[in-house]
């Protein structure tokens, strides 16, 4: 009777892996071909969580981090109260309500299913998904010169949403080089792969995010010939503007964008004056006041001033290009600084418990809230979200 019971425990311990690791690849196919797919998925796992917890097979636990997943559910109601009963309120904090489900469920996940063995499945499904920019260029060879001469990218997939579709590779790439998903013959190969296809796409946000790492690489003792990889990383990043048009095309285009620029006059698709004036129009709404207005406000205070200081130039966004002043916008000093605490504290974290993969993601995703509003909009969140969880279990491990 015994051997019965094991017997069936065991199969049912087989059935719910499998089954949560077809959900975490469906995740992966929600992210890259479709935003509702994602959404849900992201529901599915909070029914699996409901239930694994009524099954008792979910322990809440004390680790820190899980904690901190949970507070920006709190935070959202600095920018809740001024508006609490219209709908476009809770917009933001469906996309909040990822950072607790991606790290309860990579908690659950991870309690069933081999931690190397998703890494690897992410790894795997970005490299993948780097075939279609790929070939692409390659058919359009004349077609992507021209977009990236005029500040365009080429297409990817996300949406075509290229900032967020580089964060998503450079995430592959931070597994690589901090955790274990392969031995480190493998490990070799896939780091300058990764990092030359990062610098091919070109997107700027993606090329920081790299030159971030080349500072930790040295440090962590745990890369293989760290000191040579850095050295090899370096001349192939000084090599790719004489091997990648796009990277020269990006470079000519940035700065003849920055020498021209003419505060009423900007393309608000694709150049870098956008986020300039679109940050002067927060910072200006701010110095009248207008600040702590809710989140449901931040699009309408925007174009407001929009109009007062642009009024021959139409926007084409509703919010500024810095996560700071989105969170002044909508909840205020307080918020502000209650957000910003909540954001640096993984770094801290990671540092404390020697978990770098945590402590270097952490800073890049921070870095990137200056340029870009990466944490208020459904791809960020989640890129920023997931492989902290990740990495934050996985790396318990590698401590022991």
């Amino acid at each position: 009777m015994k051997k019965t019971t094991n017997r069936i425990f065991f199969w049912q311990s087989i059935s719910n892996s499998q089954l949560l690791t077809a959900l975490f690849i469906l995740m992966l196919a929600g992210l890259l071909f479709s935003r509702a797919l994602l959404s849900i998925c992201m529901l599915a796992w909070a029914v699996v969580l409901i239930i694994f917890l009524y099954k008792n097979k979910l322990s809440l636990g004390k680790h820190t981090m899980l904690h901190w997943s949970i507070l920006p559910l709190g935070l959202f109601l600095l920018g809740a109260w001024q508006q609490p009963f219209q709908t476009n309120t809770y917009d933001f904090l469906l996309t909040l309500l990822t950072y607790p489900i991606a790290f309860f469920s990579v908690r659950t996940l991870f309690n069933i299913t081999e931690k190397q063995k998703i890494l690897q499945i992410w790894i795997t499904v970005a490299m993948i998904s780097s075939i279609y920019p790929i070939i692409w260029f390659a058919t359009h060879f004349h077609e992507a010169i021209v977009k990236y001469g005029s500040g365009q990218s080429m297409p990817v997939l996300m949406d075509q949403d290229h900032i967020r579709y580089s964060i998503f590779l450079c995430s592959a790439f931070t597994f690589i080089l901090f955790q274990y998903p392969f031995s480190n013959k493998y490990r070799l190969y896939f780091i300058p792969l990764f990092f030359l296809l990062i610098v091919f796409l070109s997107v700027r946000t993606a090329w920081v995010i790299l030159g971030i790492s080349l500072l930790f690489i040295p440090l962590i003792k745990s890369i293989p010939h760290r000191q040579w990889i850095t050295a090899i990383l370096v001349i192939l990043a000084g090599c790719s503007y004489f091997i990648f048009p796009t990277v020269q095309k990006k470079i000519a285009y940035t700065l003849y964008d920055w020498q021209q620029f003419i505060p009423s006059k900007f393309n608000s698709n694709y150049s870098d004056a956008a986020r300039r004036n679109l940050n002067y129009i927060a910072i200006q709404a701010i110095q009248h006041q207008s600040y702590n207005v809710g989140w449901a406000d931040v699009a309408t205070t925007m174009q407001l001033y929009g109009e007062k200081y642009f009024p021959k130039q139409k926007l084409q966004f509703s919010w500024p290009f810095n996560q700071w002043l989105f969170w002044m916008l909508g909840s205020g000093w307080i918020g502000t600084l209650m957000w910003s605490i909540w954001l640096v504290y993984p770094i801290v974290w990671g540092w404390q418990h020697k978990q770098y993969g945590v402590f270097y993601w952490s800073i890049a995703i921070a870095i990137s809230c200056l340029v870009e509003t990466n944490l208020n909009f459904q791809y960020g969140v989640f890129l920023h979200a997931w492989p902290l969880a990740i990495m934050t279990f996985t790396s318990q491990d590698n401590n022991r």
